[in-house]
């Protein structure tokens, strides 16, 4: 049975921060779901693989105590950038989320983005969990959300198919495609990631690479009753409607059994 792990060339897709932003940031339902959700549980808050910032940074602009964490030391560099801008006191830590300990406890923890999806096997996913499970006050909230697998997400297509154009940091107009496959055993989707533009004349290109595992929800459940963890709420997607097969996610909130 084939093993990924996150050790693998995954990462390569968080190197470049300015552009990640430029690409995946902006308003989304989730913010304002994690926000709402802090804010009914109060106390510190602890974003688990927080990335750049996208939704710590309006977070702490909310008045919430916020802590991030994250793997990539270069989104975390871009990430306290820009919170020391807003004149923010956010504290930022690298750290594996498999094996990190902070030395304190959080009224809420939470992971967004479908970080969830980034811990590719097993162990890994346990390993998380019980980490998120040592921060957590007694009365805390973890709160997180991944894919719902579906034939459509969990198929293989290994054609470049267009995924989005946008407009890089130096200005230069960058296409990205996609081809993807699905490893049926692992659970996991390997995306590769062309990005194409033309600089002052000359052709560039930057080749990425993503791995996801895709957790079924009765596995899910499964997996985290035996961490430890009571699930409160399951919602499919960000207005809280149930969870059905054709939900496009699993939000699961839970705290400690």
């Amino acid at each position: 049975m084939p093993t990924f792990t996150i050790e693998e060339d995954y990462l390569g897709e968080f190197v470049d921060p300015v552009n990640y932003d430029l690409e995946v940031g902006g308003d989304h339902p989730s913010h304002h779901f994690y926000a709402n959700l802090a804010k009914q549980v109060g106390g510190t808050t602890l974003e688990v693989a927080c990335g750049t910032g996208l939704v710590a940074i309006p977070l702490a602009q909310q008045g919430i105590l916020v802590t991030g964490m994250d793997i990539v030391p270069a989104m975390l560099a871009h990430a306290r950038n820009k919170s020391e801008a807003l004149g923010l006191s956010i504290r930022w830590f690298q750290c594996d989320a498999r094996n990190f300990d902070l030395s304190e406890k959080f009224n809420f923890i939470y992971m967004t983005g479908n970080a969830f999806q980034a811990f590719l096997n097993n162990a890994d996913q346990q390993d998380l969990l019980q980490n998120i499970r040592k921060h957590l006050t007694t009365d805390g909230i973890f709160a997180f959300e991944t894919r719902n697998p579906n034939w459509d997400d969990c198929s293989t297509d290994l054609n470049e198919t267009e995924w989005m154009t946008y407009t890089n940091d130096k200005g230069f107009t960058v296409r990205i495609t996609e081809t993807r496959e699905y490893d049926h055993v692992a659970q996991v989707l390997v995306y590769n990631l062309y990005r194409r533009w033309k600089e002052d004349g000359v052709e560039k290109e930057r080749v990425t690479h993503i791995a996801i595992r895709y957790t079924y929800p009765q596995e899910l459940n499964a997996l985290l009753e035996r961490s430890g963890f009571q699930i409160l709420h399951q919602y499919g997607n960000w207005d809280k409607s149930s969870l059905t097969k054709d939900s496009p996610s699993i939000i699961s909130v839970c705290k400690l059994a």
